[in-house]
């Protein structure tokens, strides 16, 4: 089984180079936002430990947004303190960051980070929630198409379910020689799994030698 791809991200810390690290890794669904120092572009660090902690959840946010997640998405944080009498000051940031997410927290006091300016250092790690797939598909039938086609959507349309997907809107022209379907489903794996049914393959036979012409579309919501 081959591997999962791993896609890299970087922030342009010259530690990155020097110790051999990705600011954050994305494999599979998972994103690994490693140790976070509140560092400005032009290499100065506030004073404030709230300001610092801000700064290294701004980079966080940066990271995880190039691997394609969010804040939301993280299901694990990691600070680490030099001075446990800072934990209330860095406890508020965190928790106005994070907010509704409240991800697993770990908050451990060390005797001393790379650089003595740091008071804090966090890292993070997301779970992407699969994207769903939204399909408008449009279909056009000879008139001696229309009972058996007809037919064969009381076959299939209930195996929907089966594969994590559902029906939300049947539209047909008055002739019945036109419907529109509106179909989702919780992720493409879903789809995939629904169009390789058996029971849907051996429904489609009922449709055999008939004038049926089908246009799928991917589609989101707008507005």
């Amino acid at each position: 089984m081959p591997l999962p791809q791993r896609r890299r991200v970087s922030s342009g810390s010259p530690f990155e180079t020097t110790i051999g690290f990705s600011r954050a890794l994305r494999v599979a669904d998972r994103v690994l936002v490693s140790g976070t120092a509140p560092v400005f572009p032009d290499g100065s660090c506030p004073d404030d430990v709230a300001l610092q902690a801000r700064r290294c959840f701004a980079i966080i946010e940066t990271a995880l947004a190039e691997a394609g997640a969010a804040l939301r998405d993280v299901v694990r944080s990691r600070v680490f303190l030099v001075d446990p009498a800072d934990a209330d000051a860095v406890s508020a940031v965190h928790g106005e960051i994070y907010g509704d997410a409240l991800p697993a927290a770990t908050m451990v006091a060390v005797s001393a980070l790379l650089d003595p300016r740091w008071k804090v250092e966090i890292e993070a790690e997301a779970v992407v929630p699969p994207s769903s797939l939204t399909l408008a598909l449009v279909v056009d039938l000879a008139a001696d198409a229309v009972a058996p086609f007809d037919t064969y959507e009381r076959r299939v349309l209930p195996l929907l379910e089966r594969h994590g997907g559902r029906l939300d809107r049947r539209l047909r022209t008055a002739d019945g020689r036109a419907e529109v379907h509106v179909l989702s489903f919780a992720d493409r794996a879903g789809y995939d799994a629904y169009l390789a049914d058996p029971d849907r393959a051996a429904a489609g036979r009922l449709l055999d030698g008939l004038d049926v012409q089908r246009r799928l579309l991917e589609v989101d919501d707008v507005g």
